[in-house]
């Protein structure tokens, strides 16, 4: 991709999560114009409550990005050989010499299934990243597992960290050292001079907590779910993600005018 750039003016995102914002931030710095287009309402909508979503929305229009939400694709064009844009559903198609395709995936699982494994979406393990084939084991993306972060719900975590620490879960079964998988989720974006660093899965949340102020660019959103810690979205608040690990480790239970408060450090607000 990077051979093609020199010749690229305009390049289409398709999807906006982390990899299609993190690709429209990199080829922006580079000065090309780029359109960012998203099927769902808002941007992050998977991952991030709203607060973070038009946080990043208004973030990427400053920069000069066209952020399109509430669009569906109906088919890239070009003659075969290059691209050439890319077409709505409602008729109307974009210029591009480039697009990227950040859409999500669809775990490849289909040969264990077909011999026996079971699964849906991704192939089912135990704790010990065992699937329900003998000596056969998987980890990463394709990996569906009970995880106590989701209140043990089945799921499927795409992220280096959780692949990392799959793979050593894996390594110790296979040599006989049975330990349990149990590693907090933690992710990170990087978005022009913005730092994102995420503990936790906020999927089920009831409650968000902002905590310092988005206008300075320094802040975080805190989850909350029956009146606990679950999730930390921080951008530029390296403080608050290290100190509120803690915090959603123990489903901790803080009221949320005192988590708002930036002056109080989070490492005060832990049990015990």
């Amino acid at each position: 991709m990077l051979a093609e750039l020199p010749y690229v003016d305009q390049v289409v995102v398709i999807g906006g999560g982390y990899i299609g914002l993190e690709a429209a931030a990199v080829l922006t710095k580079f000065g090309k114009k780029v359109v960012l287009l998203e099927a769902l309402p808002r941007i992050l909508a998977r991952v991030a409550g709203e607060t973070l979503s038009e946080f990043y929305e208004a973030e990427h229009r400053a920069h000069g990005v066209d952020l399109r939400t509430n669009v569906s694709v109906s088919e890239i064009v070009g003659d075969g050989a290059k691209v050439s844009g890319v077409k709505l559903a409602d008729g109307t198609v974009i210029p591009a010499q480039m697009v990227i395709v950040g859409i999500g995936i669809i775990a490849c699982v289909e040969p264990l299934l077909a011999a026996g494994a079971e699964g849906g979406n991704g192939v089912n393990v135990d704790a010990h990243c065992r699937t329900t084939l003998p000596h056969i084991y998987a980890i990463g993306d394709c990996a569906a597992h009970s995880n106590g972060f989701a209140d043990g719900a089945m799921i499927r975590l795409e992220s280096v960290q959780n692949a990392n620490d799959q793979a050593t879960i894996a390594a110790k079964a296979i040599c006989g050292e049975l330990l349990p998988y149990g590693a907090t989720p933690w992710f990170w974006s990087n978005q022009y001079d913005l730092r994102l660093q995420t503990v936790g899965l906020s999927t089920g949340h009831d409650q968000t907590v902002v905590r310092g102020d988005t206008a300075a660019r320094s802040f975080s959103v805190i989850y909350l779910k029956q009146g606990r810690v679950i999730a930390l979205d921080c951008v530029n608040a390296v403080k608050d993600y290290v100190q509120g690990r803690k915090l959603v480790e123990g489903r901790v239970v803080v009221e949320p005018a005192k988590l708002a408060d930036a002056g109080v450090p989070l490492k005060e607000m832990i049990e015990g």
